[in-house]
């Protein structure tokens, strides 16, 4: 089979137009930092998230850096914009008591002793 010149440059500049094409759909990833000034938490909170906010982890090991689809974080969000997960209170956490409420007073073991 032989392929005249022509047709070699129209197959290359046909390759190249696809390749350019791909790449101006691939997502963005994004840092964490970015995507938490783009969502309105922390860093923090984005790393302990990372996982329903399909980081993509770039290498192998426990200090591998990630990278996210700013879509797909943003998905994660409630349509108020706050997160969908709301943060759980710690046990042991202070409550308010109500006006009016007169708390038991317990007594130490030092004092009796």
């Amino acid at each position: 089979m032989y392929l005249d010149p022509d047709d070699v440059e129209a197959i290359a500049a046909r390759v190249v137009e696809l390749l350019e094409g791909a790449s101006a759909r691939a997502p963005r990833l994004a840092t964490a930092e970015e995507v938490a000034e783009a969502l309105g938490v922390t860093r923090t909170w984005v790393y302990a998230n990372q996982k329903r906010l399909q980081a993509v982890r770039l290498g192998v090991g426990p200090r591998a850096r990630l990278r996210f689809d700013l879509v797909k974080a943003t998905r994660a969000f409630d349509v108020d914009g706050e997160p969908a997960q709301r943060r759980r209170r710690r046990r042991g956490a202070s409550t308010s008591v109500p006006t009016g409420v007169d708390l038991i007073q317990g007594r130490s073991r030092r004092a009796a002793d």
